[in-house]
C-alpha cells in the first residue's frame, strides 16, 4: 500500500532550552550564522582553484594533463554547489532569503526543465514522461526557486531510480479570480521510502535509511533545501511512496497571475 504524507513544520516546544541553557532558536540562529560564514570563507579559495583550472585546462596540456584537470573542474563544481546549498540553508534560517517575483509562464519553465534532464533520464535507459497542460496562465513568481526545487526532486528521481520511469506533469488549479495554484507533480519507480522515514526525509542532512541508499552519494541537502524554500513560496510538497516501487512528489505553489485574469 503506498503511504503519503503532507509536510508540515512540527512543533517540538516553543524556545525550549537546550543542555547549555540556551534557546534552540538561538542556537539554531548561531550555527546558521557559522554555516554561512564557513561557506563565504570556503567560497573565496575555491573560487581561485577553479580560474587556475580553467586557465590550466586552455593551456595546452597533453591528454593525460587534460583528464586530471577535468577531474578537478568537475569535482570543484560540485563543491562549490555544496558550499552553495549550505549558504542557501543558512540564509533560509535566517531570515535572509527574499523572494524575486516576476512573470513568467509555467510552460516554459517546464520545458527547460525536461530540456536539462531528459538527456540524463534516457542515459539511464529510462523512460520519460512529461505533460504539460496546455492552458496554463502566465504567473507571477520566483521562477528562479521554483525551478531550483521541481530541479532537486527530479535529480533525486533520476538518481534513485534504476529501471522503469520518470514522470513530470505540471497543470494548475483555480484559486480565485487572481490566482491560482501551481501543480508540479513528479514521480518515479525508483527504490522507494520507507513510511518511517517520510516525516523526516525533508529535514536537512537527512537521508533514507543508509543501508538502502547507501549505493547512491549525497548529503541529504536538496530535500531539506526544497522545503524551506517552497514554505518560503507558501506553497507545500506532498509525498507519496511505496518501497521498491517508486515515490511521487507534488509540490503546490500559490501564485498571482500576470494579467489578473481567472483561470478558466
Amino acid at each position: 500500500m503506498r503511504k503519503s504524507t503532507q509536510y508540515r513544520k512540527r512543533k517540538t516546544g516553543e524556545n525550549k532550552a537546550n543542555n547549555h541553557g540556551l534557546p534552540h532558536d538561538t542556537v539554531a540562529q548561531a550555527k546558521s550564522a557559522f554555516i554561512a560564514n564557513i561557506s563565504h570563507e570556503i567560497r573565496t579559495p575555491m573560487n581561485a582553484i577553479m580560474g587556475f583550472a580553467q586557465m590550466l585546462n586552455s593551456s595546452g596540456l597533453n591528454a593525460q594533463q587534460l583528464e586530471y584537470v577535468e577531474v578537478i573542474i568537475a569535482s570543484g563544481k560540485k563543491l562549490l554547489l555544496i558550499i552553495s546549498n549550505l549558504l542557501d540553508i543558512s540564509n533560509l534560517q535566517l531570515g535572509k532569503t527574499v523572494l524575486n517575483p516576476r512573470p513568467c509562464h509555467p510552460g516554459a519553465i517546464a520545458d527547460k526543465l525536461w530540456q536539462h534532464f531528459r538527456p540524463l533520464i534516457l542515459a539511464k535507459n529510462l523512460n520519460p514522461i512529461m505533460e504539460c497542460a496546455a492552458d496554463l496562465p502566465e504567473v507571477v513568481c520566483d521562477r528562479e526557486k521554483l525551478e531550483r526545487v521541481a530541479g532537486y526532486i527530479i535529480s533525486n528521481a533520476i538518481k534513485y531510480t534504476s529501471k522503469g520511469h520518470i514522470t513530470f506533469r505540471v497543470n494548475c488549479k483555480t484559486l480565485n479570480k487572481n490566482k491560482v495554484l501551481l501543480c508540479l507533480d513528479i514521480s518515479d519507480s525508483g527504490i522507494g521510502i520507507p513510511a518511517e522515514k517520510l516525516p523526516h526525509i525533508f529535514e536537512v542532512f537527512e537521508q533514507v535509511d543508509n543501508s538502502i541508499t547507501r549505493p547512491y552519494s549525497g548529503m541529504g541537502i536538496g530535500l531539506g533545501l526544497s522545503y524551506q524554500i517552497v514554505n518560503l513560496l507558501q506553497g507545500q510538497i506532498k509525498v507519496q511512496s511505496t518501497v521498491g516501487e517508486g515515490s511521487r512528489f507534488i509540490l503546490e505553489i500559490p501564485a498571482s497571475l500576470a494579467n489578473g485574469v481567472g483561470h478558466s
